[in-house]
């Protein structure tokens, strides 16, 4: 019985188990340890380990190492190495336990299961000699295990523990030995751990404990100390047992709760500075709208009076007058369309802008905005159609929508070169109005297809070789869509022209609307 447990432990393929002699000569070399390293029993025993496995040089207890395979390949392994002692007590070797990093819960519930075969076969190991050095190298691998592994009887009381279990928790074996497993709990909690193993009595299974919750341990000193625990049941010749493996997660604890720490303190700082940024955001909002009113008073003024002169109701303007009026007129009109996309992107930021939703004919908000946008296409020499096949009235603003397709043919004309092509083209789609506008221009890359719609972006310059506007009617275009329920993209590559595309939802006509055409 003691061998056939010892085979079925050197064949489990989770744990690699090795031993060497005093000279490092290797003796043991387990189904497992080729699975790891990739060497055969064939290849190895018999022959000096490798210089990463010189075992009789490693320090007793948990080391973690870096070795490599046969291919080559660096694997990181735990190691848990002890000597090798024959049935008088004489170490005539090193064994050592191998496992691969993360392979913890699966070695606690492996060693906990040989430790219950080594008790249901002791018996059988005294009355032999080869029976009693399995049982030794059991227990040597037991106390090579690097979790506390306890063993309890239905009442509770502790019938087997290794050696990590006397360091964690500050004991003798001996004063452990025969005591309930209450002693390790702390004094407030042991009324209703006797509740809860009384329940697990119920209901044996491998499974952790008490998951979800914070456990916690009791030293012999009265500390208290974080911990895991993983239950299994045992039954045996000598009765019902469950096998307790009991890891100190005190270093892990620790780690989280700094990082916990750092974490809270990040995102204080962060909400701080988001709030810096939003009142910075307001206060921007609020300052552009202000300075946007200020500046359009003036503006109007200087636009009234230069059409007033331009009509010549006071006399007559010579040529070079004539020609300076219109030049003060057409940038005062740039100017204020500038300053209007400032006040509209700064009550779309701050969340002022209203549409006025009306019913009218898609047909005719195109054709309007067509009718201001033409003379740039005949300067330009540009061709301009539209491919219109809306046969119901739609619900939106009427002001805002014919902004969105002024934006967009503005931009087609300025990035098409002179004899180019501009498109307009409107059909009911999925209860949307989708409406594009193409052209035949320079293009955008792909990379920048988002980013034309950021505010104050530009492509690049136009076709005259300079920048024009502030690259917010993209971003204003954007957002009124947005608003309208649509959505609005691009369709573009660098020397074959772009397609912007949006939506506008169907809406049901409000019966006030309906009465007032009525």
């Amino acid at each position: 019985m003691p061998l056939r447990i010892l085979n079925g432990l050197l064949e489990m393929p989770w744990l690699g188990v090795i031993s060497v002699d005093s000279t490092g000569v290797l003796q043991v070399w387990s189904r497992g340890a080729e699975r790891l390293f990739g060497w055969t029993q064939e290849e190895v025993l018999g022959q000096t380990a490798t210089a990463a496995l010189q075992l009789h040089n490693l320090p007793q207890g948990e080391v973690e190492l870096r070795v490599p395979k046969k291919d080559g390949t660096l694997i990181d392994v735990e190691v848990w190495t002890g000597p090798w002692k024959d049935t008088t007590g004489n170490a005539h070797g090193t064994l050592s336990i191998f496992a691969e990093i993360g392979q913890h819960r699966a070695v606690e519930q492996k060693l906990a299961q040989v430790e219950q075969e080594l008790l249901q076969v002791k018996a059988q190991e005294e009355e032999a000699r080869a029976g009693m050095r399995t049982e030794r190298r059991f227990r040597e691998l037991l106390e090579a295990a690097p979790d506390a592994i306890i063993e309890v009887d239905r009442e509770g009381r502790i019938l087997l523990l290794n050696l990590v279990t006397e360091k964690m928790f500050g004991y003798r074996r001996e004063e452990l030995l025969g005591q309930t497993v209450d002693i390790l709990v702390p004094d407030v909690l042991r009324a209703g751990h006797a509740q809860h193993r009384g329940d697990y009595w119920g209901h044996p299974v491998t499974r952790p404990m008490g998951s979800g919750l914070v456990l916690h341990g009791r030293r012999k000193d009265g500390s208290s100390i974080p911990v895991e625990i993983s239950l299994s049941p045992v039954t045996s010749e000598d009765g019902f047992r469950v096998t307790a493996v009991i890891r100190d997660i005190s270093e892990r604890r620790q780690t989280e709760d700094r990082l916990r720490e750092m974490q809270q303190t990040y995102t204080r700082e962060l909400e701080s500075r988001n709030r810096e940024v939003e009142r910075a955001n307001q206060l921007k909002s609020e300052f552009l709208a202000s300075m946007s009113h200020e500046l359009r008073t003036p503006l109007h003024t200087i636009i009234g009076f230069s059409e007033l002169l331009a009509e010549e109701l006071e006399g007559p303007l010579n040529e070079k007058q004539r020609r300076f009026m219109d030049h003060i007129h057409t940038d005062s009109l740039h100017l204020l369309a500038l300053i209007n996309d400032i006040l509209d992107i700064s009550k779309i930021e701050s969340g002022r802008l209203r549409l006025s939703r009306e019913t009218f004919d898609i047909a005719g908000a195109v054709e309007e905005a067509l009718s201001s946008i033409r003379p740039q296409g005949m300067a330009k020499s540009i061709t301009i159609e539209t491919n219109l096949s809306i046969p119901v009235p739609i619900y939106a603003d009427r002001l805002r929508v014919k902004q969105v397709l002024f934006n967009l043919l503005s931009n087609a004309l300025k990035f098409t070169p002179e004899g180019g092509k501009v498109e307009v083209k409107a059909a009911l789609r999925d209860g949307f109005i989708e409406i594009s506008v193409n052209d035949t221009g320079i293009g955008i890359p792909k990379e920048q297809h988002q980013a034309v719609f950021d505010k104050f972006y530009q492509v690049g310059a136009t076709t005259k070789g300079v920048r024009e506007g502030t690259g917010l009617g993209l971003a204003i275009s954007k957002a009124l869509v947005e608003q309208h329920g649509g959505r609005i993209w691009l369709e573009s590559a660098p020397g074959r022209g772009s397609r912007f595309t949006f939506t506008i939802a169907l809406e049901e006509i409000h019966e006030d609307s309906a009465d007032s055409r009525r």
